[in-house]
């Protein structure tokens, strides 16, 4: 007999079970208990357009093919009218048998002339599943069904119908928060086939426990032993499997602690059947490694709170101190990591600590976890997704997956996503950005501060811009056409509403009625609902991006054109009208389209990229970072927040130095060098002369993402012009055109032509799902090569030497088509070691030719392959490109580990540098010279990245001098060598020439995360960047303000608002000069309630003191709260004069500096290196990553040798003079300065009144 339960589906799959699909919905039931149910009345369809509208559903019920031995057959078919893109289409629904069925199946009709398209044919199976029978994960349904029995750690249910039945959400899923600590040294990379897991901690509500296999005296109840590593991870199932969460997250759970455990328990071989129907834990090992349990939902809440979450926070570290420090107020435990390995091995007794450590962790990610899920539980219930999918989504694919869902509702079939060649096509289409101004640094009274309310999204509803609605034939000549000038003209329909729109528009309207709501709620309704408005606003802000990203199903470039167009319109409309009412509006700064600069991209790869081809490629791209020179001093990667582009017919400013050059608007700011403060300045670049000094940077940190053992699949490579010719092959034979017997079907027949034409499945198309492993050519003659190689010192050096002195060519000669990649040397030992090496990695053997050049009258070694895949590997796949010119460093070179770099070099050198011994310095002389700008700039950087020698005079060889020939333009030769005015990571590169030169018709700007600079490539010469933008009203009343804001709304369409944010009496804003920190827009506003708010000020530095926090934040709040700037520079004052009479606690003056590298690696012996000697010195494991807290003591020598541990530093014996110069002045300094007061007047001492004062 039929029953009814009630549950809340959280995880979802599919297995094959008697040649059927049966969906598995994991959930909690109503009254609490975890339950498996079980669907098999859904079957995999997807969509056939047929050309002309004819029926061709007897044809398509015919298909029944073999796949992978199971057959793959159509079940049934349906006629349906549907609407594509807003048309009415006659379309066929196709169902087959089997989920896998459906690529089989649709490889043959795509085949077929009679077919207009195919489509929803890579939807994966249990999202279909979901979008069609309207089943929203964490809502409430219904099951009527039987219970079954089945193998399962909980309830089974055959459903025969499952139904929504509210929209009661399961709003406190099971958490379980885990973390691991590993055996790992810090001089030494993680290994997870070597190193042990010690630790291992569980958080939950009501539970906490740490598993640790070393004993020691405690008595903490929590902590429990066990006696090897192998028992630690059954206690990691026993523990999941007795709490039984919904939810288990970790932190970087996905790259770490599940691979970690489930390499290690492999190497154990123990079997992590963890899954609710007893399946192992999944680590798939993709670009993005990922981990799931069947039944159990793994959250790595790293990955949502950077992908989703990332834009609204402060901090620019994704670690997790910094989040839960932003998110949380709360941090890890004071431990240093790097000490835990003496501990284990030497001092089990200091083990607790680390217990405590690790258990910190688990509660940090439980309370983020639970933070988070209010906004993701939202996320769920909108776009339709299980909790693991939204997990690892980025705004594209949320937007994506949520018209998927709402698609069926319109009758709407979906695009197909594009393939390569549509990809590639579409980086080429490009649209203009915002129209961006930025503050003027000063003291402003009466601050008005306007916001458009959802700009984007309301032009998007309010204009009717969808991929339907575009240029269509019933408003031609009659609609609004798209302001602007960008190509094509653009109109959308006025007699209907679009698809896209009307999504939008429902998702601005839902928000808009949550947010009344929310006024009149409580405060447990409050979570939940602030979490549903800001689910929808970022929804509804990422369709913008959507529609112009290149990827996206439903992209239109017109749509994301015109968006933009009408922002600018509008912004102009706003701007113009506010200056004529008295608000003040700055411009920002440029460069030119081929200034280059390095971009790390979100899956950290760094690549060199014309900054205007970031513009037209990359604009909509999220998680891109620049590099920066960072407030610690650091040359670092910085979130790229938004890239610019201005209309521009002035002349550019073309600097050449030492060091490098750059090209820049005469407006543009760059840095130069005060050699009165001794610190980096901005500068006009109009002011700048012959002889000035730019800065030129060094040492920059990047991370390994292609280490030693890294291999390259060529099906998951970007082979350009190549892409169509390149096939996978199951073998390697070659066929003659002479009769024999065929080696697969046994067949006596013409070799050549029988294989080719009767055994096409040897070959497939380029996929990485294929389990070929060998590529080769359309034509059978072409010569096949490994699909996988292995990144090694070979391969490294091999890329170098075809950097210098290697070519590829691909010509049409009489006797046939002829691709050759060649190698050629006077040194007969160079051309054998990259004989030995091709060799090898080709499973061939290829002679090498002599011959004599008449050229230079020498004889030459050449080694030459004949084999058009090698040439687009090396061309195209490496992406090492071709001819001198054009020449460059292959990306995964740039982050690859260091030996590999050494070794790229190296092979570069070996071929086209100089080694010759100079008598100057310790290491060889490195000089090279080449055509490829590309290839200089790469080689530069990589050589920056290195630790070399010194000179004979001590100097640390760290830079790169450029030297452009006048009588050979295109040739630059570049030189490593120190520089005499080195500065830590940066040198002084002396201009040698400014000309004026012309431009085409575009500038472009970055505005860079926090820093607010970025690195021009050539030379590593540091700019300045775009900020952000601010209207003042200048003296208006707030009731004028309000009527400005009406005034602008009386003609904006639709729901399009300038919402009038508040009134500010007071505010400051101050353009930092801090020496190697950046310069960088700072502000800070004064409400009418007495309100602070603050962007942009360093209140917390680990480099900085408690007391410069201090009188910072105190100084602000004096002059905007009291507006009493004498009173604030008193204060300041007496803090000065409270350092100088030692009357400030020592606990005030304590800096915390983090170790980046190992000690010995510090050219620079700085005062936290110093006190990390002493630490190590004293028997501690000190390494990067450890916080090192000193403080500065008075004295005659150098600041780090009056450096101490704070607890051996005295009351009263601090550097007073230090902490006023280099941490309370600073803080204070450029507030000040936008008060007309000077550094001296802070200094200013009362003359002494006192008796002393006579003598």
């Amino acid at each position: 007999m039929a029953e009814n339960i009630q549950f809340f589906p959280l995880d979802a799959n599919y297995r094959v079970d008697d040649g059927k699909a049966v969906i598995h919905l994991y959930g909690r039931t109503s009254d609490g208990r975890q339950i498996s149910v079980l669907d098999s009345n859904f079957e995999p369809y997807f969509y056939v357009i047929p050309k002309d509208g004819i029926n061709i559903s007897e044809k398509l019920e015919k298909i029944r093919l073999e796949n992978a031995g199971d057959v793959a057959f159509v079940t049934k078919t349906e006629a349906v009218i549907k609407k594509f893109l807003g048309k009415g289409v006659f379309a066929i629904k196709v169902y087959a048998n089997l989920p896998s069925s459906v690529p089989v199946i649709r490889d043959v009709i795509r085949e077929w002339e009679i077919i207009e398209s195919l489509h929803e044919y890579d939807i994966p199976f249990v999202r279909r599943y979901l979008i069609d029978k309207n089943i929203i994960p964490l809502v409430l349904h219904q099951a009527t069904g039987e219970f079954a029995s089945q193998k399962s750690r909980i309830d089974v249910f055959k459903a025969d119908r499952i139904e929504q039945i509210s929209t009661d959400t399961l709003h406190n899923p099971k958490v379980l928060a885990f973390d691991i600590e590993t055996y790992s040294h810090f001089d030494l990379a993680i290994d997870a086939e070597k190193n042990p897991i010690i630790m291992l901690s569980f958080y939950g509500e009501n539970f906490k426990k740490v598993f640790v296999w070393k004993r020691f005296k405690t008595d903490i109840g929590h902590i429990e032993f066990v006696d090897s590593e192998s028992e630690l991870i059954e206690k990691f199932k026993e523990t999941i499997d007795n709490y039984k969460p919904d939810i288990l997250t970790g932190y970087f759970s996905d790259g770490f602690d599940l691979p970690y455990i489930k390499t290690r328990a492999d190497k154990h071989k123990i079997k992590l059947d963890i899954g609710l129907d007893y399946s192992e834990l999944k680590v798939k090992n993709t670009r993005e490694t990922t981990a799931a349990i069947n039944g159990i939902t793994h959250l790595d809440i790293f990955k949502f709170i950077k992908k989703i979450m990332g834009g609204n926070l402060e901090t620019y570290s994704y670690d997790l101190n910094a989040v839960a420090s932003e998110l949380l107020d709360e941090k890890k435990h004071d431990v240093s990591l790097a000490e835990l390995p003496h501990a284990w091995d030497n001092e089990n007794e200091n083990l607790e600590k680390f217990c405590e450590y690790c258990l910190n962790d688990s509660v940090l990610t439980y309370n983020l976890a639970v933070k988070m899920l209010p906004t993701i539980i939202e996320m769920v219930k909108i776009v339709g997704m299980p909790v693991y999918d939204v997990n690892r989504m980025g705004f594209s694919q949320l937007v994506e997956w949520y018209i998927m869902k709402q698609a069926p509702q319109f009758n709407e079939i979906a695009p197909n996503k594009p393939d390569n060649d549509d990809v590639q096509q579409r980086r080429l289409s490009t649209y203009q950005g915002a129209f961006v101004y930025e503050p003027k640094p000063g003291f402003y009274k009466d601050i008005a501060v306007f916001d458009f309310r959802s700009l984007y999204p309301t032009i998007l509803s309010s204009h009717n811009i969808g991929t339907d609605t575009i240029n269509c034939s019933c408003c031609e000549g009659t609609a609004k056409v798209t302001p602007g000038d960008e190509g094509e003209k653009h109109w959308f329909c006025a007699k209907r509403k679009g698809f896209i729109p009307t999504l939008i528009e429902e998702l601005i309207t839902r928000r808009m009625r949550i947010k009344e709501i929310i006024k009149e709620s409580n405060e447990e309704k409050f979570a939940f609902l602030d979490a549903r408005q800001n689910s929808l606003k970022l929804l509804a802000n990422s369709f913008y991006g959507y529609l112009g990203f290149f990827a996206a199903r439903w992209y239109s470039i017109g749509c994301a054109r015109s968006i933009t167009a009408w922002g600018r319109f509008y912004i102009h409309k706003v701007i113009d009208k506010a200056q004529k009412e008295g608000f003040l509006v700055l411009y920002s700064d440029s460069l030119p389209y081929d200034r280059h600069v390095f971009v790390r991209l979100d899956n950290e790869d760094i690549n060199l990229i014309k900054v205007g081809e970031l513009y037209d490629k990359y604009r909509n791209k999220s998680g891109m970072a620049t590099l920066s020179l960072d407030k610690n001093g650091k040359v670092a990667f910085k979130q790229i927040k938004r890239v610019i582009r201005h209309s521009y017919k002035g002349k550019l400013l073309k600097m050449i130095t030492k060091y490098g050059s750059t090209i820049v608007t005469p407006q543009h700011s760059v840095y130069s060098f005060d050699y009165k403060t001794g610190k980096i300045c901005l500068v006009d670049a109009k002011k700048l002369q012959k002889g000035d000094k730019l800065i030129s940077l060094t040492n920059p940190q990047i991370g390994t993402t292609y280490a030693k053992g890294y291999v390259f699949d060529m099906a998951e490579l970007n082979f350009g012009d190549y892409s169509k010719e390149l096939l996978l092959y199951s073998d390697s034979l070659f066929f003659p055109a002479v009769k024999g017997n065929c080696p697969y079907c046994k067949k006596r027949a013409l070799l050549s032509s029988h294989v080719h034409q009767k055994h096409p499945e040897r070959r497939q198309a380029l996929n990485k799902k294929s389990l070929f492993s060998l590529v080769g050519g359309k034509n059978a003659k072409t010569r096949k090569i490994p699909r996988y190689w292995a990144f090694d010192e070979d391969l490294a050096w091999l890329l170098g030497y075809y950097c210098a002195e290697g070519s590829v060519s691909d010509v049409s000669t009489k006797s046939g088509r002829k691709c050759l990649l060649s190698f050629g040397s006077q040194d007969k030992n160079v051309i054998e070691t990259v004989k030995s090496i091709l060799d090898a990695k080709t499973g061939t053997s290829t002679a090498i030719i002599e011959d004599f050049d008449k050229r230079i009258n020498k004889k030459m070694h050449y080694y030459r392959v004949q084999c058009m895949p090698i040439v687009a590997l090396f061309q195209y796949g490496f992406n090492c490109g071709k001819s001198s010119e054009f020449k460059k460093v292959p990306w995964f070179i740039f982050t690859a580990d260091d030996a590999l770099r050494a070794a790229f070099i190296k092979g570069y050198l070996d071929g086209d540098g100089n080694a010759k011994k100079d008598s100057r310095y310790a290491t060889h002389f490195v000089r090279f010279s080449t055509k490829s700008k590309e290839l200089a700039i790469g080689m530069e950087f990589l050589l920056k990245t290195l630790k070399h020698h010194n000179n004979f005079q001590g100097n640390e060889i760290k830079h790169v001098a450029w030297q452009y020939r006048n009588d050979k333009p295109k040739i630059q030769t570049l030189r490593l060598q120190s520089a005499k005015e080195s500065f830590g990571n940066f040198c002084l590169a002396e201009i040698r020439s400014i000309e004026e030169i012309n431009n085409e018709k575009y500038v472009y700007d970055l505005e860079v995360d926090e820093v607010h600079n970025f690195v021009d490539a050539e030379g590593m010469i540091l700019v300045h960047n775009t900020d952000s933008v601010f209207l003042t009203l200048d003296g208006k009343s707030e009731d004028e303000a309000r009527l400005f804001a009406d005034s602008i709304n009386s003609e904006l369409p639709g729901l399009m608002e300038l919402e009038y944010e508040g009134f500010y009496p007071s505010g400051i804003f101050v353009s930092a000069k801090l020496g190697p920190f950046g310069a960088k827009k700072k502000y800070a506003l004064m409400s009418r309630e007495g309100t602070l708010k603050i962007k942009g000020f360093e209140t917390v530095r680990r480099n900085w003191s408690l007391i410069a926090k201090e009188v910072q934040e105190k100084v602000l709040e004096i002059i905007l709260r009291e507006n009493d700037t004498k009173k604030a520079l008193e204060y300041a004052k007496s803090v000065i004069s409270d350092l100088r009479e030692k009357k400030v606690p020592v606990e005030m003056v304590i800096i915390r500096t983090q170790l980046q590298k190992e000690i010995l690696d510090y050219a620079n012996k700085g005062p936290h290196v110093a006190v990390a000697q002493m630490l190590k010195n004293k028997g501690r494991t000190i390494g990067p990553g450890s916080i090192i807290k000193y403080v500065v003591t008075q004295g005659s020598d150098i600041i780090r040798n009056r450096s101490k541990l704070p607890e051996d530093v005295k009351e009263g014996e601090y550097d007073a003079d230090y902490y006023i110069h280099n941490q309370v002045v600073p803080a204070v300094e450029r507030i000040f300065n936008v008060l007309g007061y000077k550094k001296e007047d802070l200094l200013e001492q009362k003359e002494q009144t006192k008796l002393e004062g006579f003598f």
